[in-house]
C-alpha cells in the first residue's frame, strides 16, 4: 500500500481505537478493506496486486452478496491462500480518484456510535469508486466459490 505518512498515521490511530476499544472493534474489516482498496500500491509488485485484489473481493462479498461481516476475515484468508496457488488476481486499471469518505473521515470522528457507520459508508464508496474493475473482481470472487465451495455466510 503505497500512501502518504499522515495518512497512514490517521490509519494506524484509528486501527489502535478498533483493537483497544470493543465499541469501534466491529467496524475494523470495513476500515482495512477501504483502505487498503483505495490505496493500492505499485501495480508491478504482485504483493500489491494480490492486497487489493483481496481486498476488493471481500468488499464484493460484503456489498454485492451480503455476506456477514463476521466472515470477512475467514473469506479473506481462504481467498489468499487460494490465490497463492491459483494466481488469478492480476492487475487492476488503477484508480485516478475516489470520491466520498476517507480515513481522515474516520479518525475525525470522535463518537464511538458512529464509526462503524462511517466506516461502512467508507467501505461502500471504496467498492463503488472500482465499478469498471466490477466484472473481473466478481470472475476472480465465482471461481473462488466455484472451486473451493467456501460458505459464506449471511
Amino acid at each position: 500500500m503505497l500512501s502518504s505518512p499522515g495518512c497512514y498515521e490517521m490509519f494506524t490511530e484509528v486501527l489502535e481505537k478498533e483493537y483497544s476499544d470493543f465499541r469501534y472493534s466491529k467496524a475494523h474489516h470495513y476500515t482495512v478493506d477501504a483502505y487498503a482498496t483505495q490505496h493500492p500500491g505499485d501495480v508491478t509488485n504482485q504483493k500489491a496486486i494480490n492486497s487489493v485484489g483481496i481486498h476488493l473481493v471481500s468488499l464484493y462479498f460484503l456489498f454485492e452478496k451480503s455476506m456477514n461481516l463476521d466472515s470477512a476475515a475467514e473469506l479473506k484468508m481462504a481467498f489468499a491462500q487460494f490465490n497463492k496457488t491459483h494466481k488469478m488476481v492480476q492487475p487492476l486499471q488503477k484508480l485516478e480518484k475516489f470520491n466520498g469518505l476517507t480515513i481522515f473521515d474516520i479518525w475525525d470522528n470522535e463518537k464511538p456510535e458512529h464509526h462503524f457507520e462511517l466506516s461502512k459508508i467508507w467501505a461502500k464508496s471504496s467498492w463503488d469508486a472500482w465499478a469498471k474493475e466490477r466484472i473481473t473482481i466478481e470472475k476472480w470472487a465465482l471461481h473462488f466459490l466455484e472451486e473451493t465451495g467456501f460458505n459464506i455466510k449471511y
